[in-house]
């Protein structure tokens, strides 16, 4: 490893300095505005999973007849039967060389760019395809469409209390020069998980993956059936009793078609919406869901 030169170790601490709030203007799932439950054990605490608590569900009072038994009232009972979920962690990586007449002849701004782009752009993908994968293999019920052999993207509808985030190491990035080749190299990753809390949390609506395909896509009727399923089990809703529903290209133009037809679209407030994907993800509100655009969403063949 050589010693960098004064502009490089600038130029590098730039770089690390910026890479959170690039990620952080990135991804989409992992933001606290869609997940509650978020675990930062980027410190000391030793291990590479976390469990997670969860409680079953209460039944309502029941009546009782005077001078009764309330236990022989078998609707009556509350009993407490806690269990857990285990989120794992997995480290995620990306690279980039650069050379160092690239340095020379690129400028310094556009080098930082590029490598903050790069970086950022590699590490928040690879954590929203994570993440849409773990919901769209929960076991979740899909409203959308099943047909056999249909390549569909697996659009998820949850609530803010439907799966928790865990994140072991921030997003990184190292810097080492070999003098050799004359090339500068640059290698970030992140350690980060996600976990399904309970499969009847999250609701998947499946729609063919082909933009502006004849059949087989997602309509708001799906949606509609997901959202008043959550509802129906007391899934904790977002702002204005909203669920998030993300959705992919194909699904997009078939929702938007849909919307222009029956002129049921509206873009919500944008007020209390922190970041950058979140203000160019938001499409609209149907339905009793706020959409939010995706490219990572999972796409994979009806068995």
């Amino acid at each position: 490893m050589a010693v960098q030169s004064a502009n490089m170790s600038a130029l590098y601490s730039d770089i690390v300095a910026s890479l959170i709030p690039y990620i952080e203007d990135q991804v989409l799932l992992p933001n606290t505005q869609f997940i509650r439950n978020f675990y930062d054990i980027s410190g000391d605490t030793a291990g590479t999973q976390i469990k997670i608590p969860l409680v079953n569900a209460y039944s309502d009072g029941q009546e009782i007849t005077e001078g009764t038994s309330i236990s022989a009232n078998a609707s009556a009972n509350n009993a407490f039967v806690p269990t857990s979920v285990t989120l794992s962690m997995k480290k995620l990586g990306s690279w980039t060389d650069v050379t160092f007449e690239a340095v020379e002849d690129g400028a310094e701004s556009v080098v930082r760019e590029q490598i903050l782009t790069r970086m950022s752009s590699a590490l928040s993908q690879g954590i929203d395809k994570d993440g849409f994968a773990e919901l769209a293999g929960s076991g979740a019920t899909d409203y959308g469409v099943t047909t056999a052999n249909v390549v569909a993207e697996r659009n998820v509808v949850m609530g803010p209390d439907s799966v928790a985030y865990g994140i072991r190491r921030q997003p990184t990035v190292n810097l080492f020069s070999n003098i050799d080749s004359e090339i500068h190299q640059f290698r970030s990753s992140v350690r980060a998980g996600f976990k399904t809390l309970e499969a009847s949390r999250v609701a998947l609506v499946s729609g063919s993956n082909t933009i502006a395909a004849a059949s087989n896509v997602a309509t708001l009727a799906n949606f509609q059936e997901a959202v008043s399923n959550l509802r129906a089990s007391n899934v904790l809703s977002g702002p204005g009793s909203m669920y998030f529903a993300f959705i992919g290209p194909a699904t997009e133009y078939a929702l938007v078609s849909e919307l222009n037809n029956v002129g049921a679209s509206q873009i919500a407030s944008l007020s209390d919406v922190g970041n950058q994907t979140l203000l160019t993800a938001l499409l609209g509100s149907a339905v009793g869901a706020m959409f939010y655009r995706t490219n990572n969403l999972t796409v994979e063949t009806n068995a």
